[in-house]
């Protein structure tokens, strides 16, 4: 299993999750399922995983806890009044696990979002769930800095990073030396860049670092 995390909020880990899921569904025949536990603002990106991996299992088990406000997980909760159930996270994390043999967990935006008031974050329920983590990150300015503070968040939880996915929101033409940018980020992170996803039929992905 792996958990599908970011530097940020609409970097693309719906889109990510999206081509990896389908990649080891459908060229790789591995059995793979999905899990968002959390989704604010709709149920958008839980249905398109379940369309694109085709899969049976009720989108409230896909998404056991579902906020209609486009807010962080604990303001959102708040307002509607609808605490967030571990438990239920966990009862669909279990029912998933045993069903699939390769199971992807988006979170919801980045690393430090709360999830409840009592300085529980995203990134504590990676630990609860015991996931390690793959990092979806940008070309652009301002990503090293995201995505090496995303970095040492994780490891400073203990989480095991298994690497960095570039998710071309900009065309990499349009941004000055991106080389050099992931080159900092390897050197600086002690990270591997494990793939650069340009589009949807276009990327470059190290699968063997996500399965293996």
């Amino acid at each position: 299993m792996i958990f599908i995390t970011g530097t940020d909020t609409g970097v693309g880990k719906t889109f990510v999750s999206k081509i990896i899921g389908k990649h080891l569904k459908y060229k790789e025949n591995i059995n793979t399922g999905y899990l968002k536990p959390i989704e604010s603002g709709g149920i958008e990106d839980t249905a398109t995983l379940k369309e694109a991996l085709n899969l049976d299992d009720d989108l409230n088990i896909l998404n056991p806890v579902n906020l209609k406000n486009p807010l962080s997980p604990n303001i959102a909760a708040e307002i509607e009044n609808k605490p967030i159930d571990l438990v239920e996270i966990k009862k669909s994390f279990d029912l998933l696990k045993n069903k699939y043999d390769f199971l992807i967990i988006e979170g919801a935006g980045g690393v430090a979002v709360p999830i409840k008031y009592n300085s529980f974050l995203m990134s504590d329920l990676i630990v609860y769930l015991g996931a390690p983590a793959i990092i979806v990150s940008r070309p652009d300015l301002g990503t090293i800095n995201h995505t090496l503070l995303t970095i040492e968040h994780l490891r400073n939880k203990g989480i095991l990073v298994k690497g960095v996915i570039i998710n071309c929101i900009n065309e990499l033409d349009t941004v000055l030396h991106y080389e050099k940018t992931f080159e900092t980020i390897n050197r600086c992170g002690n990270v591997e860049i494990i793939g650069i996803v340009k589009n949807e039929k276009e990327y470059n992905i190290n699968f063997d670092k996500i399965i293996g």
